[in-house]
């Protein structure tokens, strides 16, 4: 891969992060329900199965 496209990726790769963080401090209990997807993912929670147990 050239230069060109490595920086190309790494400013999509910020500008996601920026957004997703920003989603995240917006919504009411944001951190809260951060850590708790993070906590499912680590214990094997199933993605269809998130939103009940988080949310």
């Amino acid at each position: 891969m050239n230069k060109e496209t490595i920086k190309g990726a790494l400013i999509l790769l910020g500008v996601a992060l920026a957004v997703a963080l920003f989603c995240v401090v917006a919504t009411d209990n944001g951190w809260q329900k951060l850590w708790c997807v993070l906590r499912a993912l680590a214990h094997g929670v199933a993605l269809s199965n998130i939103r009940a147990v988080c949310l």
